[in-house]
């Protein structure tokens, strides 16, 4: 019964933070946590030979099997985006965390087997990755839950964020999100829609401002040149929004947003830090692109709240330290 209660509790807690703001983390954190400790209280309360507990045993033999599945496939990704993107830490991501899911348990468990004297550093390292595992869960889930949700609210700007340029040309990725803006601009709820705002400044190594090609490109694409209001200093995400904000009419009018598939609860994220009353949308991107995407995401969002993070980290390390050493202390 008390995994039940709080399990509602959780459940009305990501209830009632949805309702307030979408697009707030915590709410994939409540939904996951307060769904995990729901299904413990029903296997309690159902019995041993229970259909839940059948079906537990059947989903852990297939996150058992799945494990080296999902190893393979995020290293054979790892050297695909190597070999179509280039060398750095960020498209290296997939092949590192494929590694890592076969080599972190196997080491943990080798370790705690062969050295007692480090059970207590290895248990710790063990809850860090479930912890890592769990947030990494919860955002997965809420974001592909976020990325389905329709706008509470007809829109009366688009921004489309932008991703770089090819010297002067529009790449691929880019071009993916203005046509995703224009298709809004043409749809049904298209006569709501002031303005369409493609934001994004000059780069070194790019010949104009993101916000000149991507107007560019919109007007190719049959939207009016007095329907486009052209953002051009942006660097960042934040700027694109800031930046953006300042050129509409009434600040707080209704916004949709439209970035990669990948970005769009990040992207939502910051929204909600820069005032706006926005709903993020997400263009298709190259599917061999996604794994690794999300990953820089997720790290991404760790760093954004290092602070909560290192808090947890550092209290789920303390637990089995403590447990080790305090009884070595004198009565």
């Amino acid at each position: 019964m008390p995994f039940l209660a709080v399990s509602s509790i959780l459940l009305v807690a990501a209830a009632v933070s949805f309702a307030t703001d979408r697009r707030r983390l915590r709410n994939g954190v409540f939904l996951v946590s307060g769904a995990v400790l729901g299904w413990l209280g029903l296997l309690v309360v159902s019995g041993n030979n229970s259909v839940p507990v059948l079906m537990t045993l059947a989903l852990g033999f297939l996150l058992i099997v799945s494990v080296p599945i999902l190893a393979v496939f995020l290293v054979l990704n790892g050297l695909i985006m190597l070999r179509r993107e280039g060398r750095s830490l960020a498209n290296l991501l997939s092949l590192l965390a494929g590694l890592a899911v076969v080599a972190v348990p196997l080491v943990l468990a080798a370790l705690q087997t062969a050295v007692p004297a480090l059970r207590a550093l290895t248990s710790a390292a063990a809850l860090l990755t479930g912890y890592v595992g769990f947030v990494f869960v919860s955002y997965l889930v809420y974001s592909l839950i976020y990325s389905h949700l329709p706008p509470r609210r007809h829109p009366e700007y688009v921004v489309v964020l932008g991703s770089g340029l090819a010297g002067s040309s529009v790449p691929p990725l880019l071009a993916a999100r203005l046509d995703a803006a224009a298709l809004l601009y043409r749809g049904k709820h298209g006569g709501s829609i002031r303005a369409l705002i493609p934001s994004g400044g000059q780069g070194a190594d790019e010949l104009l401002a993101e916000g000149t090609a991507m107007a560019r490109y919109l007007q190719e694409q049959g939207v009016p040149a007095n329907r486009i209001i052209v953002e051009d200093r942006a660097a960042t995400t934040m700027e694109n929004l800031h930046f953006s904000r300042a050129l509409m009419e009434r600040p707080d009018a209704p916004v949709t947003v439209v970035t990669s598939s990948y970005h769009v609860f990040r992207a939502a994220m910051f929204t909600r830090r820069a005032g706006l009353r926005a709903h993020v949308t997400g263009a298709r991107t190259a599917g061999y692109f996604i794994p690794s995407a999300f990953l820089r995401e997720f790290v991404a969002i760790l760093a954004t709240y290092r602070w909560i993070n290192l808090g947890f980290c550092a209290v789920l390390t303390a637990v089995p330290l403590a447990a080790m050493y305090l009884p070595l202390l004198p009565s």
